[in-house]
């Protein structure tokens, strides 16, 4: 029954949060000891740094008065090289008796410190006097003063006291010794035990595991069986996985070709209808009449939009299988490559553009960063009301732990935060996902021209670039547009080969 008990994993573990209890209450005696160590090892050095600075300006006064006379008797300057350097230094001795009074251990010695620097200071007063009153030439008055009673009494306390502050730091510095060495044995003791204590816990510990080796061993082959049945698993899950990725690059490689032969296709009698619709234009007007004109001129148009919509759906396929590979890019330079492509545009307008000073340098597709700031500066110069000068911001901004949260591997990379905002016409808020999808328009084709994929590209790009783009606005409040990317990343979706992206349109 009693072999029973002992093997039962409950009474180790009672055994063991016993021994626990104890090393935990030796623990904290330990560490009450090892304060109390401190503690007096403090004090030691208190009292030991008042001796040593009441004995040092004790040395000092010996020296001023030992220049001094030295200097009366012989007349030679010499004696005053130690008396002056000695002057020099006891200001700061003075100094240290009297910041290490504050710390020390016994009530009234700030009081007898203060007297003693009391002293010190008078007596200096009175040697310098004499020295000074000799080197003017009035020996006699020097004299006079020397064989006063003044400096010898003045001498007498100071030295009564010095022994007085030097004899009680000495008896406390005594009784801290004798307390320190107390503690130390307790210390020692409290160590033995608790060795003892752990060492206990120790082999309750290797009971315990002896116990639980059994257990461990009969759930090892049931987990082995396990892991060999998931490893068939993810063996069979990563081959369906590779069929498909196979298969889904193959739907992309003839995704793009269709789209490259659709592009070809497409233009080539679109650029005929133009071609012959101009022809019948210029060469025909006074054949047709009013009615043939209006018909003609809105094929005209609709082959040109044709047009425009093919090379832009074909530039929007093209973001993650056509870009370039990434490299270092200056977001300075991109701006200003854009703004010098649009400086038509922005002298017509007479619009203002403002952009942060020192923007970073990031891993990018330079090409498609460059659209991804024109197709949004174009937009802020376009969507304008009547009269109103274009004003654009663009501002770098600090990016924070919300800005990101919502981004996968956020903390993979460091982030910026780019927002570019107009004082355009703007748009009602609950569209600020929908202008990111392809061939949406807010507004007709006769107010402002356009595809309406431009932002799709701009969101395609940032993507690519494993960041996120969103839009803020309000109607007639104009639109801020906030571009989240990683300052080093590579790109993310793309199968680029071909190095760069072409428009065989």
């Amino acid at each position: 029954m009693i072999s029973k008990v002992l093997s039962s994993i409950y009474s180790w573990i009672i055994l063991v949060v016993v021994i626990i209890v104890v090393m935990t209450a030796n623990s904290f005696y330990v560490v009450s000891t090892l304060n109390d160590l401190s503690a007096l090892e403090a004090r030691l050095f208190t009292t030991n740094r008042v001796i040593n600075a009441v004995n040092r300006l004790h040395v000092a006064v010996l020296r001023v008065e030992s220049g001094q006379r030295g200097y009366m008797l012989t007349d030679d300057e010499e004696y005053l090289t130690d008396y002056t350097e000695t002057l020099g230094v006891i200001g700061e001795l003075m100094d240290e008796v009297e910041v290490s009074s504050f710390s020390s251990d016994i009530d009234e010695q700030s009081v007898r410190i203060e007297e003693l620097l009391y002293l010190t200071k008078a007596k200096i007063n009175e040697v310098i006097k004499v020295v000074e009153l000799i080197k003017e030439g009035k020996q006699k008055e020097a004299i006079k003063l020397v064989e006063s009673d003044k400096g010898i009494d003045l001498y007498r306390r100071f030295e009564e006291l010095f022994r007085e502050i030097d004899a009680s730091e000495r008896g406390m510095q005594g009784t801290h010794l004798a307390n320190l060495m107390s503690l130390r044995r307790d210390s020692v003791n409290t160590l033995i035990i608790s060795s003892a204590t752990t060492l206990l816990l120790v082999i309750a510990v290797f009971l315990l595991l002896k116990i639980n080796s059994r257990e461990h061993e009969k759930y090892q082959a049931d987990l082995e069986s396990v892991n060999e049945d998931l490893e068939n698993r993810i063996e069979e899950r990563t081959q369906e996985l590779s069929l498909y990725s196979d298969e889904l690059a193959r739907s992309n490689r003839e995704l793009e070709d269709f789209a490259f032969v659709a592009s070809h296709d497409l233009q080539e009698p679109l650029r005929k209808i133009r071609a012959f619709g101009n022809r019948l234009e210029s060469g025909y007007t006074d054949v047709i009449d009013e009615r043939g004109r209006d018909y003609l001129a809105r094929m005209l148009n609709a082959a040109e939009r044709m047009s425009m919509l093919i090379s832009d759906l074909l530039a929007f396929s093209r973001v993650s299988t056509r870009g370039k590979d990434f490299s270092e890019v200056s977001l300075d330079n991109v701006i200003q490559s854009v703004l010098d492509d649009l400086e038509i545009a922005i002298d017509e307008k007479s619009a203002q553009i403002e952009v942060s000073e020192n923007m970073p340098i990031v891993r990018g597709d330079k090409t498609q960063l460059e659209q991804l700031f024109l197709n949004l500066i174009s937009n802020a110069l376009k969507f304008q009301s009547e009269g109103i000068t274009p004003v654009v911001k663009i501002t770098l901004q600090e990016v924070s732990e919300e800005d990101t949260q919502d981004i996968i591997m956020s903390e993979e990379y460091d982030w910026i935060k780019i927002t570019v905002a107009d004082n355009g016409i703007g748009f009602d808020q609950s569209f600020a996902e929908k202008i990111f999808a392809p061939f949406q328009r807010l507004h007709g084709r006769s107010e402002y021209k356009g595809t309406g994929i431009g932002l799709a590209v701009c969101r395609r790009i940032v993507e690519r670039h494993n960041g996120q783009i969103t839009a803020t606005s309000a109607q007639g409040h104009g639109a801020t547009f906030t571009i989240i990317v990683p300052v080093d990343s590579e790109p993310f979706g793309s199968n680029n080969n071909n190095g760069e992206t072409h428009n065989d349109a």
